[in-house]
């Protein structure tokens, strides 16, 4: 079979290899699928050229990864699929459809299958069912699927031993071919290539929809299994800076602690990150230095709130007394500190707003970035406010500087304004532009800050 994966067309500032479509590539093509990767972004595609494409080349099957905020691109995706070859079949797969997998379908008739979860324990096995003279598709984990009128969500399985996953399909998305624009947007050196060590999150934060794809189990790869994934990307497409994008890695201390002396003592010499977030309350002084030691440059941490009573409603277990001690721990070394902050969850006050503000800050960090609130399918407070009726969603301003939802007492410009100010008086102070610039390598990557910071203002 012939099979495309696609990143759809979208407005994100983050052009990377797309760690869940490598994967479900290398286990398709182990039982013998022809795969391609196309990322839009990347590609720099319009929707005349993904016309164009899809006119000029007969896949069998194509995949769509999905996020919420790529509602209307992908339902532009379908309809171009479907005029063009409408005998292709449509699957998505990703955040989106395991967060809101009884709608799914429902949304996207042009979708004919979608995914919930692991994709690489479902994928390979539907194309093996379907394949067959009278297809039994009951028995096909993580599917979901139209038999007549009825929508059917099949069982959910994950992976135990992520060991047994093959490395993704790096040659079908070259990290030398990307641009410089790496999740969180600063890197060390370049080409950058995203890692996963770690898969599942046991956190109870209401506004995570994490857990809609990883689960609440934790699954960790061997380090001699991740270090050999670094080795071949090191030596074959000369990447020395790395990019952990685990939802928690520092949750894991003895995993930490192996990773980092096994790179310190095989002498690996490449520098790490953690652009997507890791728990304050994992950190103490010890393992930070000795991720320091280890090549460990950047760490991107969750405060999210100013206000305790927040943190609180949220379920987000920590303290503003324990986010204080565990950023002042940084100072004793050079690790780089990225806060992410969030403004408008439900319930929340404008004056606790402008707390968070102030106390981002306060907070001896390097950079921030501030969120408006989304309420994302899979997560606890997207469930609540379905229930409650919500009326409020715009999955087309479903972005990390845009408006999404409006809580009640505030407007989509109140609520924007507020972000606004957030990023001038956090960023307009001498010592952040001064460390800003000390890090920029390229005038390309300086190109690129900017212009992540205008859009935060408009």
């Amino acid at each position: 079979m012939k099979v495309l994966l696609v990143i759809p067309i979208n407005r994100s500032y983050v052009i990377t290899p797309s760690l869940g479509l490598g994967y479900i590539a290398s286990v398709l093509r182990l039982q013998g699928h022809k795969v391609k990767i196309l990322h839009c972004i990347k590609e720099k595609f319009t929707f005349g050229d993904f016309d164009n494409y899809i006119k000029q080349n007969n896949f069998d099957f194509i995949g769509i990864q999905m996020f919420t905020f790529d509602s209307t691109s992908v339902k532009r995706h379908l309809d171009i699929i479907k005029k063009n070859k409408p005998s292709t079949t449509t699957i998505l797969g990703g955040y989106h459809p395991s967060g809101d997998p009884h709608e799914i379908l429902k949304k996207f008739p042009q979708a004919d299958f979608a995914f919930i979860s692991e994709t690489e324990i479902a994928f390979p096995f539907f194309l093996e069912e379907i394949n067959k003279k009278d297809p039994n598709l009951s028995i096909v984990p993580n599917l979901i699927w139209r038999n007549g009128d009825k929508i059917i969500i099949n069982s959910l399985k994950i992976i135990d031993d992520l060991d047994e996953i093959p490395f993704p399909a790096w040659d079908l998305m070259d990290p030398r071919t990307y641009p410089e624009a790496p999740h969180g947007g600063f890197f060390k050196s370049f080409p950058t290539a995203p890692i996963i060590i770690t898969r599942g999150c046991p956190m109870e934060c209401t506004f995570c929809a994490g857990k809609s794809i990883t689960t609440k189990e934790i699954r960790k790869r061997s380090i001699n299994n991740v270090i050999e994934e670094m080795k071949f990307l090191k030596v074959k497409y000369g990447v020395n800076d790395f990019l952990i994008e685990d939802e928690n890695f520092t949750l894991h201390k003895n995993l930490v602690y192996d990773f980092c002396n096994q790179l310190i003592n095989q002498q690996l010499k490449v520098t790490w990150s953690c652009p997507s977030g890791v728990r304050l309350d994992t950190l103490d002084l010890a393992i930070l230095q000795l991720m320091e030691e280890s090549g460990c440059h950047s760490l991107a941490v969750g405060v999210e709130f100013g206000s305790q009573r927040i943190h609180d409603l949220t379920k987000k277990n920590l303290t503003i007394k324990i986010i204080k001690e565990r950023i002042s721990l940084f100072q004793h070394t050079k690790i780089k500190v990225t806060g992410f902050f969030m403004f408008g969850i439900p319930g929340e006050t404008e004056q606790e707003m402008i707390q968070t503000i102030k106390f981002a800050k306060a907070l001896n960090i390097n950079r921030a970035q501030f969120n408006n609130f989304m309420p994302l399918p899979g997560s606890s407070l997207y469930a609540q406010l379905k229930h409650d009726g919500m009326d409020s969603i715009d999955s087309d301003h479903f972005f990390v500087h845009d408006v999404g939802y409006v809580p009640q007492g505030l407007t989509r410009k109140r609520l924007k304004n507020i972000q606004r100010r957030a990023y001038l008086e956090f960023y307009l102070r001498p010592k952040i532009i001064v460390g800003l610039i000390k890090e920029i390598t390229s005038f390309r990557q300086l190109c690129r800050l900017i212009k992540r910071f205008m859009d935060g203002l408009t």
